[in-house]
């Protein structure tokens, strides 16, 4: 539950929330295990609930279920690969892989409950498609997370707006990939 604390911490104080990460001791797979596994387990209930609250097939709850969950599955691990790269090779600085796990993990988890509250909402309330630009609001955690990855200031432009679109980007590809795969779910 101190981990759910520190996500919204992060929306609200980006800054001293990542200054704090580094000082909070956590086993990364300690992390991944009892946090950000168990909640896009939750992203994937949610999205399968959507069988009871909309006019959908039980098949198709499930593939829509299935995609979310490796969605953010994949994504986490391809994050953190490419991350890795981008830090050593653009950002020119050498990260420990924990922290940039943990990097990853925290603003993937609030990508996911971005994309649980969006499932929420339109689940009970006929919502404009603005609210899909919700997951955007990473862009301001991640500009706030420079000290905390040891971004030079030269290459702080760079970073906040290439980590944020990779962080937008990826999952949406592996999502968008398995549509392609999975016949009848567009």
């Amino acid at each position: 539950m101190n981990e759910l604390k520190h996500l919204f911490l992060l929306l609200i104080s980006p800054a001293k929330t990542w200054q704090k990460t580094d000082k909070a001791p956590c086993a990364t797979q300690i992390f991944l295990n009892q946090f950000l596994y168990p909640l896009m387990g939750v992203a994937t209930v949610i999205c399968f609930l959507g069988y009871f609250f909309s006019d959908i097939s039980l098949s198709r709850a499930l593939q829509l279920s299935i995609i979310e969950f490796v969605k953010f599955f994949g994504g986490f691990y391809a994050l953190v690969y490419v991350m890795k790269a981008f830090s050593t090779h653009i950002l020119e600085v050498v990260q420990p892989e924990s922290r940039i796990k943990r990097f990853v993990g925290y603003n993937l988890g609030l990508y996911i409950l971005f994309d649980i509250c969006i499932l929420i909402v339109r689940f009970f309330f006929n919502v404009p498609a603005i609210i899909d630009f919700l997951p955007l609001l990473l862009a301001y955690v991640i500009w706030n997370s420079q000290k905390y990855m040891e971004v030079p200031d030269q290459k702080s432009i760079l970073y906040v707006v290439a980590t944020t679109i990779l962080f937008l980007i990826i999952p949406m590809a592996i999502q968008k990939l398995l549509y392609f795969f999975m016949p009848g779910v567009i």
